[in-house]
C-alpha cells in the first residue's frame, strides 16, 4: 500500500490552529508544514471549519482536527493561546490561598486535546512518539525561581544561607528599585542566575513605560556587574504590551503565571520569547491566609503563621513528589523579605524534597531556556521496519543527551538518542506509569467588580511609581497623577 511507504511521523500540518501547534510543540511530537510535492509524513492534519485547500496525497491519511472540539465547553484551541488572567483560590489544609492567574489551565486543555487527537492517530496506525521534555536521564525538572521585589539585609542573607549548596537549581529576578542602594547584595549575586524583575514593581499598560521600566532595571544590574539573563514581571502579569517592551529589548525569556502556569514552557508566537511556567502558589500566600485568619477570629498572627507555614511545607512536598512522578516539570517561586527569609525552613525543606527524587534535573530558567531551544530544533522522521520503529534525528541539541518516549496506553518507554538513529521493537522496553494529575487545583472565584474596581484597572492604578515619575502622555496617567495627588501619595 502507498501509505505504508510515508513516515508514521511527522505529523504534516495543513493549516490549522495556533492553539494546536503550539500544543504539538511542547509535547514533543514532530511536526512539519504541508509543501508542494511528495508528502514527508503519512497523517495530514486540517481544520475543516478553516478549509482544506488540497485533498491529501496518495497513501496519505487525513484526520480533521475540528472534530477535537467536542466535549469542551469552549474552543479548545482558542483557550490554549487565550492571555487573559483571573483571581482564582486554592483549598490548602483548611487555608483559602488566592492569586490571579491565567484564566485557563492550559495543561489540563492540552493533556486532554492531545490524547484525543492521539486515539485518532492510533486508531489509524499510527505512533504516539515524542522528543523528551528532559535531557536523558531526567524524568522532571526542577528549579526555584526567587523573586526580590524588596531588600531586608536579614531576610536577603537567610535566604542565600538557605540555598547555600544549591544555587544551581535557582534564578534569581532582581527589582531594580529595591536593590540598587544595597550594592553589597547585588555583588552576592555574581555568578548565580539573575534576571530582571523590573525597576518598579509594577507591569504597565503600555508597551513604552515596560520598556523604560525593564530597561532601567536592567541598567542598575549591569552597573553591579551583573549581565542578566531573563525576565519575570511584577505580579505574574501578562499581556501584549509587556510582550512587545521584552522583544524589543531582546530578552529571551520570561516567566508570567498571568499566562501560562503549571506547564512545560512555550513559545509566544509569533515572536520568539520563551515562557517558563512556575506552579503560582508561593509562601506568601499561605502567611498571607493566616493573618487574614488573624484578623478575622482575634487568634494570634504568630501561632496562625506558623501553622500556616507547616502547611506549606507539606504542600510543596507533596507537589513535588507528585510532578515529578507525572513527568512533569517542578518549577516553585518566592519572595526573600517577609517569607522565605523569615522561614528558611521552607527553602531547606523543598530541596531536600527535590533531592528525594532520582533522577529530577536541578536547573535554572537560564539553562532550562538553552535546553528548550535546543529541543525545539531537533527534528524527527519515524518509520516502521519489520515489526520495529526507526527513529531518525536531523541533528542533536550540543551539551544535552536526548531521549524519546513510546507510549503505550498509560505506560511511556524512555529511550535514549545517543546518535542520530535509534531502532527500538515495542515489546523489548522497559515502561513506567506516569502519575496522576494534582489533587488540589485552583477554581475560578472573580466577583463582579464595582465602578471602583474597574476605574482602578481602566486608568492602570498602583502607587509604586513616585508621582513625579509618572509618564505626562495620555488622559490615564493625567487621571492617575490627579488622584494620587488628592489622596496625598
Amino acid at each position: 500500500m502507498a501509505n505504508e511507504r510515508l513516515p508514521l511521523l511527522p505529523l504534516i500540518l495543513d493549516d490549522v490552529p495556533l492553539g494546536l501547534r503550539q500544543a504539538l510543540a511542547q509535547e514533543g511530537i514532530p511536526t512539519a508544514e504541508r509543501r508542494p510535492g511528495p508528502p514527508a509524513g503519512r497523517f495530514l492534519l486540517f481544520d475543516s471549519r478553516r478549509g482544506l485547500g488540497e485533498p491529501p496525497a496518495a497513501g496519505q491519511i487525513g484526520i480533521d482536527v475540528s472534530r477535537l472540539r467536542q466535549g469542551f465547553r469552549e474552543d479548545p484551541f482558542d483557550a490554549l493561546v487565550d492571555e487573559h488572567s483571573a483571581r482564582s483560590a486554592w483549598k490548602i489544609g483548611g487555608w483559602t490561598l488566592a492569586e490571579e492567574i491565567a484564566r485557563v489551565d492550559k495543561r489540563a486543555v492540552r493533556r486532554r486535546l492531545l490524547e484525543k487527537l492521539r486515539e485518532r492517530i492510533e486508531k489509524a496506525g499510527g505512533v504516539w512518539l515524542r522528543i523528551s521534555a528532559f535531557p536523558f536521564p531526567y524524568r522532571s525538572a526542577f528549579g526555584l525561581r526567587i523573586d526580590y521585589d524588596e531588600y531586608d539585609p536579614a531576610d536577603f542573607d537567610a535566604t542565600l544561607g538557605a540555598i547555600a549548596g544549591q544555587e544551581g537549581a535557582t534564578s534569581h529576578f532582581v527589582g531594580g528599585a529595591a536593590y540598587e542602594r544595597a550594592p553589597e547584595a547585588l555583588a552576592r549575586l555574581r555568578g548565580l542566575d539573575v534576571g530582571s524583575h523590573g525597576y518598579r514593581h509594577h507591569t504597565y499598560r503600555t508597551a513604552e513605560e515596560n520598556l523604560a521600566n525593564i530597561g532601567r532595571g536592567i541598567e542598575v544590574l549591569r552597573a553591579a556587574g551583573i549581565e542578566p539573563s531573563g525576565f519575570a514581571a511584577p505580579h505574574g502579569r501578562f499581556h501584549r504590551r509587556l510582550l512587545l517592551a521584552l522583544e524589543t529589548l531582546g530578552i529571551s525569556h520570561s516567566s508570567e503565571f498571568g499566562l501560562i502556569y503549571d506547564e512545560l514552557p512555550r513559545f509566544v508566537a509569533p515572536g520568539n520569547l520563551l515562557q517558563i511556567p512556575v506552579h503560582p502558589v508561593c509562601l506568601g500566600l499561605f502567611t498571607e491566609a493566616a493573618r487574614r485568619e488573624a484578623e478575622r477570629s482575634s487568634r494570634p498572627a504568630d501561632a496562625l503563621v506558623d501553622a500556616a507555614v507547616d502547611r506549606a511545607v507539606d504542600y510543596f512536598r507533596e507537589t513535588i513528589r507528585s510532578r515529578y512522578h507525572g513527568g512533569e516539570p517542578v518549577l516553585l517561586y518566592g519572595h526573600p523579605t517577609g517569607r522565605l527569609g523569615r522561614h528558611p525552613r521552607v527553602v531547606r525543606a523543598v530541596f531536600e524534597a527535590a533531592s528525594g527524587c532520582g533522577v529530577l534535573w536541578k536547573t535554572t530558567f537560564s539553562e532550562m531556556n538553552g535546553w528548550w531551544r535546543g529541543r525545539a530544533r531537533v527534528r524527527l522522521t519515524v518509520t516502521r521496519d519489520e515489526g520495529q520503529y526507526v527513529v531518525v534525528a536531523n541533528r542533536t541539541a550540543p551539551g544535552y543527551r536526548l531521549a524519546i518516549e513510546y507510549f503505550r496506553a498509560r505506560h511511556v518507554a524512555v529511550i535514549p538518542l545517543t546518535g542520530h538513529v535509534v531502532r527500538f521493537s515495542p515489546s523489548a522496553l522497559a515502561y513506567q506509569t506516569r502519575g496522576e494529575p494534582p489533587s488540589v487545583r485552583p477554581v475560578r472565584v472573580d466577583r463582579p467588580q464595582g465602578l471602583r474596581g474597574r476605574i482602578r484597572r481602566l486608568i492602570d492604578w498602583e502607587r509604586v511609581t513616585p508621582i513625579e515619575e509618572i509618564s505626562g502622555g495620555g488622559w490615564r496617567n493625567w487621571t492617575k497623577r490627579t488622584l494620587r495627588r488628592f489622596r496625598g501619595d
